[in-house]
């Protein structure tokens, strides 16, 4: 879309947005915002595009527990399960079938591709989580999932609390220093997470 790629290879994408991530590598690359912006709805476009023909050729996993997890709280009556991510909307179904979990088991969320800063996510899906019961939702009935600082910063700017999971490229020491609510090494004791879930 835009003839460059910025220093891809050396860039840190962890927690970002999608929209984040292509205003500062297309910037680090030397266009001015204004061209950045004129395109960027046809590069989300091209990139959900290519994620769906990747997604069969790639061999991916779900990390341990997430599975257990996830049937134990769609069965559950007293939890509703969003997706709050930095992903492209349209990108989002093809990563998840591609590790076999069927994206209707989150009936709202926020994206990636619909603000470059990740802190607002979470608000914005409350407020759509707010609309579907047709009753206010307050943060602090919410929780958020995650494994980076930059989710941590998101889930306190919402003031909604947070459990870290070191499994992704942070490890347990160095999210301990961001002070999350809760901090698992993973997710594979169920009945500890939903313990956890039930009484934040």
């Amino acid at each position: 879309m835009y003839g460059a790629t910025g220093p891809i290879d050396s860039y840190d994408m962890s927690g970002k947005t999608d929209w984040q991530i292509v205003m500062e590598l297309m910037a680090l690359a030397g266009l001015h915002p204004e061209e950045i912006e004129a395109k960027r709805g046809e590069a989300f476009a091209a990139y959900a595009h290519q994620v769906e023909i990747a997604m069969p050729g790639f061999k991916m996993k779900l990390l341990p527990g997430v599975r257990e997890l996830l049937n134990r709280l769609a069965d559950h009556p007293d939890f509703v399960l969003g997706l709050v991510t930095g992903n492209v909307r349209e990108a989002v179904p093809h990563k998840l079938r591609a590790v076999r979990v069927d994206p209707r088991i989150f009936q709202f969320g926020a994206y990636g591709s619909e603000h470059q800063d990740r802190n607002t996510l979470p608000a914005l899906a409350l407020d759509r989580l707010s609309q579907i019961l047709d009753l206010p939702v307050i943060p602090e009935s919410a929780l958020v999932i995650g494994d980076t600082p930059r989710d941590i910063a998101c889930a306190r700017h919402a003031g909604v609390k947070v459990l870290c999971v070191a499994t992704g490229r942070y490890d347990r020491q160095t999210l301990a220093g961001h002070h999350p609510d809760y901090l698992l090494d993973d997710l594979t004791d169920t009945d500890a997470v939903m313990t956890i879930l039930t009484y934040f």
